[in-house]
């Protein structure tokens, strides 16, 4: 097959794809966005897909898998100015296969993808097209206007204007008939609208393929059909649009121009749908009358569990009679023969790919511009979640009231029975601190991880600028909730030391927040659950209560078990609270209770809990480097993750 010579002058009047209309953007701001090469082919052929399948799962030792091949040498054409339709039972292959063409799937694969009789690589087929997913992954407490604005800024010329982005989003808005939504929530939309919002996106930088993972899935026949003519609508006016679709109504069957039937991860047939009708009917399957034919012909192409050898060979002989016939040669044809001379886009810009220079020389955002929009998107849905925030906030001080409202009063005179109280009362600042701030961060990869695999696949941003983004997003609140919770615990419960002491009091909660925050991300990034991260944390954090010096005296603890404390950050903060509360304190009144020993300063309380006073700066420096060490360890595990799992 030879290159059809596609022509695109940028300056040229285009044709509206969704109006119609015709737009000359020679004076306009948004030139080249209109622009589509036309007799656009993208052909594929002997395209076979493997898949590893767990076959025995051990405890004792690592799963044992099995290759299986989910597609088996397909082969098919298909050009600009058509929608195609890729149908089929459940597991037929039919999302298989347009992963494998769009290049998003990350298994292995044999075979030949061609654009324009050209060998394609998959950075090419990223570059020059869009992809809608059939399960939208998005930060839903976004308005449709705020998630729009990110994912221009994301994904279009980082030489675009503001004025570009907006119109270009207030364009294509319009278009979709999702304008007048724009300030709602993405978690209030309809199903219909969600699709169309998720549709802007891919469109956004105007790419001539579009493919759509199940456009109509989850939508009533009023809301699919609007949703599969807008597809066609793009598909008209110079895009070439492949769905994957099951069985769809017959209205919207009819919209489709172009077909491929997959059974068994073969193919069935490939063609128009009078093409389908003729093909089938030779075979003695016509549709019956009044039959929703997508529906007739995916159940002919389907296995029944009480007829399944019978189903089988139907299915074979279908795929078989595919072979032989007329259509699938002339497919063939149009697909051509690989031969070792076929040219290769390599993915730059030179006289025979000049028509995609346009998605080629398109430059990405740095990091720094990454960092401040995921910055801008964490704080917009705090915005819209600061009912939750305040919530959480009223909630922390009525705790810190109702710890310090007790020992009100009790520090004005020390005596020996106020040290229980006063180093209980410093325990339970510093584990309530802590709990808090792990739990705060806790849910947070578990619940985006879906979302950070979806759009680092896609090229949006790196995992870098992600993890930054919430490793800061975090600290204002893990600095200003400890000062006035501490300084609340402090006040009302009377502590000693002045305002100096409430300064340090202060700092150490600050350090113990920030370490928990490390904490709770190490533990929400590490695991792909919650269940079993607290089922991993509970043992952890019992033994880091336990050598906080509280119910264990530390200077008495056996040689090999003393070394916990030092992975403790209860240790640390409860070790170095405590010795800014009792350091300053000379004189401690002794009471005659007996068997209660006569502690008369407060270093003597000290080395009492097993705590040393020159300990304070290097608990401070051991709780900055564990924070350090742990945020490390959970980045280096986003970035694991976010090269695991196919985009769609």
């Amino acid at each position: 097959m030879k290159d059809r010579g596609l022509n695109m002058d940028l300056k040229l009047p285009t044709r509206n794809v969704l109006t119609g209309t015709v737009v000359n953007w020679e004076d306009d701001e948004l030139a080249g966005i209109g622009d589509n090469p036309e007799n656009l082919t993208l052909a594929w052929k002997d395209l076979s897909v493997y898949r590893k399948k767990k076959i025995q799962t051990s405890m004792w030792r690592s799963s044992t898998y099995e290759e299986v091949k989910v597609l088996n040498g397909v082969s098919g054409f298909v050009s600009s100015g058509n929608l195609v339709a890729l149908m089929g039972s459940s597991g037929a292959g039919k999302t298989t296969l347009l992963a494998a063409i769009s290049r998003r799937d990350k298994s292995a694969m044999t075979g030949y993808l061609m654009l324009n009789g050209r060998l394609a690589g998959a950075d090419l087929i990223a570059r020059i097209s869009g992809f809608v997913p059939q399960h939208d992954l998005a930060i839903e407490d976004l308005t449709v206007t705020e998630h729009m604005e990110f994912m221009a800024r994301m994904m279009m010329d980082k030489r675009s204007t503001k004025l570009m982005r907006a119109r270009r989003i207030h364009q294509l808005l319009g278009e979709l008939g999702v304008d007048k939504c724009i300030r709602t929530k993405l978690k209030a939309l309809s199903g219909g609208e969600r699709k169309r919002v998720s549709l802007a996106v891919q469109l956004l930088n105007d790419p001539p393929i579009l493919f759509c993972d199940e456009p109509t899935t989850g939508l009533d026949s009023w809301a699919a059909s609007a949703v599969v003519s807008r597809l066609r609508r793009l598909a008209i006016g110079g895009k070439l649009v492949v769905c994957s679709v099951h069985q769809p109504a017959s209205g919207v069957f009819e919209l489709f121009h172009q077909v491929v039937f997959l059974a068994s991860g073969r193919i069935a047939f490939h063609g128009t749908l009078p093409q389908a009708g003729e093909f089938f009917s030779s075979l003695g399957y016509k549709c019956p009358l009044g039959f929703n034919a997508a529906e007739y012909y995916v159940s002919l192409l389907g296995v029944q569990l009480d007829k399944e050898k019978e189903s089988r060979d139907r299915i074979r002989k279908i795929c078989d009679e595919y072979q032989r016939s007329d259509v699938a040669a002339e497919i063939e044809n149009q697909v051509g023969d690989i031969k070792d001379e076929t040219e290769y886009f390599n993915g730059f810009v030179d006289e025979k790919n000049q028509h995609f220079e346009r998605y080629l020389t398109l430059v990405k955002v740095n990091y720094c511009v990454q960092f401040y929009w995921l910055m801008w998107r964490n704080f917009q849905q705090m915005k819209h979640n600061k009912s939750i925030w305040i919530a959480e906030f009223v909630l922390l001080m009525f705790v810190g009231t109702m710890i310090s409202v007790p020992y009100n009063g009790h520090f004005d005179e020390l005596d020996q029975r106020d040290i229980q109280n006063v180093q209980g009362l410093l325990y339970l600042t510093i584990t309530e601190t802590i709990f808090l701030f792990i739990y705060a961060v806790f849910i947070t990869f578990p619940s985006e991880v879906p979302i950070l695999l979806r759009e680092t696949a896609n090229g949006l941003y790196s995992p870098l600028p992600y993890y930054l983004s919430k490793m800061i997003f975090w600290i204002p609140r893990a600095v200003i909730e400890p000062i006035i919770f501490g300084a609340l615990i402090f006040s009302v419960a009377g502590l000693r030391g002045g305002f100096a002491g409430l300064v340090g009091y202060c700092f150490v909660c600050i350090l113990c927040a920030n370490y928990a925050n490390a904490y709770g991300s190490f533990l929400s990034s590490v695991f792909d659950s919650m269940e079993t991260a607290a089922l991993i944390s509970v043992p952890y954090e019992l033994i880091g209560t336990m050598f906080s010096g509280i119910y264990l005296n530390l200077a008495t603890a056996h040689p090999y078990a003393s070394w916990l404390k030092y992975i403790s950050g209860f240790y640390y903060g409860v070790e170095s609270i405590s010795i800014l509360q009792w350091d300053s304190i000379e004189n401690i009144d002794c009471i005659d209770i007996p068997g209660m020993p006569c502690i008369t300063t407060g270093s003597e309380v000290l080395q009492r809990f097993g705590y040393v006073e020159e300990h304070f700066w290097r608990n401070c420096g051991c709780l900055t480097a564990m924070y350090f060490i742990l945020h490390f360890i959970s980045y280096i595990n986003v970035v694991r993750r976010s090269r695991a799992a196919p985009v769609y």
